[in-house]
C-alpha cells in the first residue's frame, strides 16, 4: 500500500492517496477501514504492533506529505508526530523535517488570517526551527558521517545543507539575524560540498543580508562585492547598490546602478516594487529601504 500511495502522491491525486494509506494505517492499529480519526487532529495515540511500526510510521509520515500539499497543514502536523512518535531514526529524521515545514505554513496561515499577528506566527516558526535542529542530530546514514562530525559524500552534504537552509529560513522569519547568518553561511558551504553551486549562491547572498540586518554593513558589503564579482547576476549587484548608499558611498552606488541599468534583463525599475523584493527576490526589509532611500534620492 506504501508503493501505491506514493504513486497517486507522485501524480497529484492527493485525496486516492490519502484514502489508501488512511485504510492502511487503520487496518494496521486494528480497526476498520476508513478510520480517519485515528490520523486527525486531538487523535489518540496510535496504537500497532511492535513489529510492524517501523512500516506503519512510513505510512504516517507519507501521510503528512500528502497533507502539506493538501494545505492542511494542522492536520499533517498530527500526521507526523505519530510517525515520530512510532518510527526509527531513518523516518523519524523526515517526519520531523515534514513537521517544520507543516508548521511554517501554519505560520504564515496565522500571519494572513491574524493581520500580522507576530506572537502566533512566532511561536509556530519556533517550533520549526526545533525540529529542523531535531533533523540535524546523529548520523545521516551508515559511514555519512567521520568522527569529527564532518559530513562525507556528496548526497550527505546535500542533504544536510536543504536542513540547515530551512532553518535559516525559519530563523529570518523570527528576525533572529544572527542565528539565520550562521545557517546561511554553514548551508553555503555544505551546497558547495555537495556541488550545487546555484543554491550555495543564493544561501551566501542570504547571508550578507541578515549582515546587513543584524549591523554589519561591512561584512554584508564585503560577501556582496564577491558575489557581484563571480556572478552575472543584476539583483545580487542591485542589492549592492543599496548597501553602498547605506555605508556612504554614494559615488559607488550610483555608478553601480548605472551600470545596471543597462543590461537586458536587470529590470531597474521594479525595485522600486517592496512586495516583489521582499516577496519574490527574497530581500530584507532593511536592503529594502535602503533601496527606496537611493532611489528617492536620485
Amino acid at each position: 500500500m506504501l508503493e501505491q500511495a506514493r504513486e497517486l502522491y507522485g501524480v497529484g491525486r492527493l485525496e486516492e492517496a490519502e484514502s489508501v494509506l488512511v485504510n492502511a494505517i487503520s487496518l494496521r492499529a486494528g480497526c476498520s477501514p476508513n478510520g480517519a480519526s485515528l490520523v486527525s487532529s486531538n487523535a489518540p495515540p496510535l496504537q500497532t504492533d511492535p513489529a510492524t511500526a517501523t512500516s506503519t510510521a512510513q505510512l504516517l509520515k507519507l501521510l503528512g506529505d500528502v497533507r502539506v500539499d493538501a494545505y492542511r497543514y494542522g492536520d499533517a502536523i498530527e500526521s507526523y508526530t505519530q510517525a515520530i512518535e512510532l518510527g526509527g531514526a531513518s523516518v523519524s529524521r523526515g517526519a520531523y523535517f515534514g513537521r517544520a515545514n507543516a508548521f511554517e505554513g501554519e505560520a504564515l496561515k496565522a500571519l494572513k488570517a491574524n493581520n500580522e499577528d507576530n506572537e502566533t506566527s512566532d511561536a509556530l516558526y519556533l517550533l520549526a526551527v526545533q525540529d529542523y535542529s531535531k533533523c540535524l542530530e546523529g548520523n545521516y546514514g551508515d559511514n555519512n558521517v567521520s568522527s569529527k562530525g564532518s559530513l562525507i559524500g556528496v548526497q550527505a552534504s546535500l542533504d544536510r545543507a536543504l536542513i540547515t537552509f530551512e532553518r535559516a529560513q525559519a530563523w529570518r522569519a523570527l528576525r533572529n539575524w544572527k542565528e539565520a547568518r550562521l545557517d546561511y553561511t554553514s548551508a553555503a558551504a555544505l551546497f558547495l560540498a555537495g556541488k550545487d553551486k546555484k543554491r550555495s549562491d543564493i544561501a551566501t547572498a542570504q547571508s550578507a543580508f541578515c549582515a546587513f540586518e543584524a549591523g554589519d554593513l561591512q561584512g554584508s558589503l564585503k560577501t556582496l562585492e564577491t558575489l557581484s564579482r563571480r556572478l552575472y547576476s543584476s539583483d545580487v549587484r542591485a542589492s549592492l547598490v543599496a548597501t553602498y548608499y547605506r555605508v556612504g558611498d554614494f559615488s559607488k552606488a550610483e555608478n553601480l546602478w548605472l551600470e545596471l541599468c543597462e543590461l537586458d534583463d536587470a529590470k531597474c525599475g521594479k525595485y522600486t516594487d517592496r512586495a516583489w523584493l521582499l516577496e519574490y527576490r527574497r530581500w530584507t526589509p532593511g536592503v529594502i529601504q535602503a533601496m527606496q532611500d537611493f532611489l528617492g534620492m536620485r
